[in-house]
């Protein structure tokens, strides 16, 4: 039985009442063939080489280890013989309804196109450049950049506090600040400046 399970393409299993009885519990020769068939499934988990056929009378019953299986239906006999088609069918690989291939979608899919993302800390210190080339002294005044930075004051305070923490500004007192070397660098790096 093992040599011709591993050779063979496809094993019918005739689940009765009794056979599924009996493999559950694991008793008797049907213990045995769990056991075999147990250890070829597990081998390929998607293998389709058990084909379980229902021989029950108003069950659909199947050992616990065939489960996973998609069995066939030889319990009512007026049924018998789509269900022996079906058996041919699955033994030959013939399918009765073949899946069509996967193909793209011939719908457009209605994601807008993402907005780019806004880099803040470029769009600061671009006001911070531009008042920087437009005034004359080292120091410049925050109540100017507040005016001219056209974003919200809490969004404005965070970034001078990063561009502080980054080395591109420093604080002189609450109303006056200086651009950094290290600023001026980020100025020419991001093409904030000609």
């Amino acid at each position: 039985m093992e040599t011709h399970l591993t050779a063979a393409d496809r094993v019918l299993m005739v689940c009765t009442d009794k056979y599924v009885e009996k493999a559950n519990a694991g008793t008797g020769g049907v213990g045995y063939e769990k056991m075999i068939v147990t250890a070829t499934s597990l081998a390929r988990i998607d293998s389709n080489k058990v084909i379980p056929l229902i021989r029950q009378s108003g069950t659909a019953n199947v050992p616990t280890f065939l489960k996973s299986k998609v069995y066939l239906d030889f319990s009512r006999t007026d049924q018998f013989e789509f269900a022996f088609d079906e058996l041919v069918r699955t033994i030959h690989n013939a399918p009765l309804y073949k899946k069509p291939p996967i193909t793209t979608s011939p719908f457009p899919a209605n994601v807008p196109p993402a907005a780019p993302a806004k880099d803040s800390m470029k769009e600061f210190m671009s006001v911070v450049i531009k008042l920087f080339e437009s005034g004359s002294s080292e120091l410049q005044d925050y109540g100017a950049l507040v005016r001219n930075a056209g974003m919200s004051r809490v969004l404005l305070d965070m970034l001078y506090e990063e561009a502080m923490k980054q080395g591109y500004v420093h604080k002189h007192s609450s109303s006056f600040y200086q651009v950094l070397a290290k600023g001026k660098k980020y100025a020419l790096e991001n093409d904030l400046v000609r």
